[in-house]
């Protein structure tokens, strides 16, 4: 959610606190907008990812629960140019629904929470969650860190 993390799928570079450095987009220009939104569903935690170490973040949409989200109004070549630099594991694309006219996707793995032993994100994906969650929703620290505390159980 965060809009430095973003910048690094769209233009190039190392995330604060990461480890890989992504090549960016072929089109590097900022979204066009971006909205907060709640999906139906989860997050949980699975794997190593390769830029933070810890535990990837995936959604569940047929979890109870909700999920805070951001929608950044992107190209269609540059959500494909962002999937790319994810692992292999980011294998499913999900259609979730329309927003003013505009569809929305987002990509997670065919897996679900009860497929996979759940793992630990590392300190530094939790600080960019964190950053994103105050951008998108204006969530203080606390607020963030219970969220993502209940996500993680």
């Amino acid at each position: 959610m965060s809009r430095a993390r973003l910048d690094c799928y769209l233009r190039g570079g190392c995330p604060t606190g990461g480890g890989l450095t992504h090549v960016g987009a072929r089109d590097p220009r900022e979204p066009a907008s971006r909205v907060p939104v709640r999906l139906p569903g989860t997050v949980y935690f699975a794997g190593e990812s390769w830029v933070w170490g810890g535990g990837r973040a995936f959604y569940d949409p047929d979890l109870p629960g909700a999920t805070a989200a951001c929608g950044y109004l992107v190209t269609g070549e540059q959500f494909d140019d962002i999937l790319a630099q994810e692992p292999p594991c980011y294998d499913r694309v999900l259609d979730l629904g329309v927003r003013d006219g505009v569809p929305m996707r987002t990509f997670t793995s065919v897996l679900g929470r009860g497929d996979v032993t759940q793992t630990e994100p590392s300190d530094a994906y939790l600080a960019t969650m964190t950053t994103g969650l105050d951008e998108v929703f204006g969530w203080s620290a606390e607020r963030a860190h219970a969220y993502l505390r209940r996500l993680r159980h």
